[in-house]
């Protein structure tokens, strides 16, 4: 067995590698910044739920004081 692509198979390698680029670019990198940021946006989102919760087990319900951390 060869440690070494044929010519023939790096150009099938190549020609790959080539389709997703065309692909990607197809898409538009707009919309896959888009995904992206609303896969943030979808994780914070439940961070911020998860941290409500563990807030409201130790404090109680309230509001929050962005500014003084006081909780009324």
């Amino acid at each position: 067995m060869s440690n070494k692509l044929t010519p023939e198979e790096l150009e099938q390698v190549k020609n790959i590698r080539k389709q997703y680029a065309d692909i990607a670019y197809s898409l538009g990198e707009n919309q896959l910044q888009k995904r992206n940021l609303l896969n943030q946006y979808d994780n914070l989102t439940l961070q911020e739920q998860a941290l409500a919760a563990d807030l409201n087990t130790k404090y109680g319900t309230g509001s929050i004081n962005v500014e003084t951390g006081e909780i009324s």
